[in-house]
């Protein structure tokens, strides 16, 4: 039996039309679980938390932070965004 982890197609990040690199990226699920595969396809069993943002419209969205590393809300791999909202500006 073979014990590797399996990598999701998904993981994929397409360099050129045939190089390509894998990628940490977070999952969801319809039960609200979500998880974060890294790019060995192991499972991160760390806190997935998800941060709310104010877009330049100035609507809300979400980005979520995992194993110090931050992901849009499609949960492809982002940098630190710069418009996070925390507790002191929500007041």
């Amino acid at each position: 039996m073979n014990d590797k982890p399996v990598i999701p197609e998904t993981n994929k990040k397409w360099m050129t039309d045939d190089k390509f690199v894998y990628i940490d990226r977070i999952y969801g699920s319809i039960t609200g679980q979500d998880r974060l595969v890294l790019k060995n396809g192991t499972t991160y069993e760390g806190r997935i938390e998800k941060k709310s943002i104010k877009r330049e419209d100035g609507t809300l969205g979400h980005v979520y932070f995992a194993n110090n590393k931050w992901f849009d809300r499609l949960g492809m791999p982002i940098d630190k965004p710069n418009n996070l909202l925390t507790r002191k500006n929500d007041e």
